[in-house]
């Protein structure tokens, strides 16, 4: 695990069972993300704010949320997006590769950028990654799900 741990700063950890961590001698593994006084100090106020800030539970509020709206959006425009997947504020819009051409990921993540949101694509489908902050707010989520839909609708509408 890494990335976001020291909220930005090179940090990582592996978490295994301990039978498998018994082989590994110290210094087996080590590297960039190894961590350092600062990198920890991080992630120690990282952990903190989540806690305190109840992150987790906004996660899982604000990702009921996301895939709801998601699934609307989904039926809103059926033929163009086939799956809708994810765990809490990680989730992945996956379009139709029977019937939308490939690359409409990459359109609609481009038209997103021109309606004021950053959204990536992933994976080898045709796929939106959407990962808004553990702290993201309502109003943030359903600001995202308007420039989505609204993204959607115009690639749609630029193809016909």
């Amino acid at each position: 695990m890494a990335k976001g741990i020291a909220s930005g700063l090179p940090l990582s950890g592996i978490a295994s069972r301990a039978e498998i961590m018994a082989k590994w001698v110290p210094g087996s593994h080590g590297g960039t993300y190894g961590g350092n006084a600062v990198a920890c100090a991080a992630a120690n106020a990282t952990i903190d704010a989540m806690i305190s800030e109840k992150m987790i539970e906004n996660a899982q509020a604000r990702g009921e949320q996301l895939k709801s709206g998601l699934a609307q959006i989904q039926k809103k425009y059926d033929s163009a997006i086939g799956d809708v997947r994810g765990l809490g504020l990680m989730v992945g819009v996956e379009f139709n590769d029977k019937k939308m051409p490939y690359g409409i990921a990459s359109q609609v993540s481009k038209q997103c950028l021109s309606n004021g949101m950053l959204v990536l694509t992933a994976s080898i489908y045709d796929t939106l990654r959407i990962i808004p902050p553990l702290n993201v707010s309502e109003d943030e989520v359903k600001q995202g799900l308007s420039i989505l839909d609204k993204s959607i609708g115009e690639v749609l509408a630029a193809k016909h």
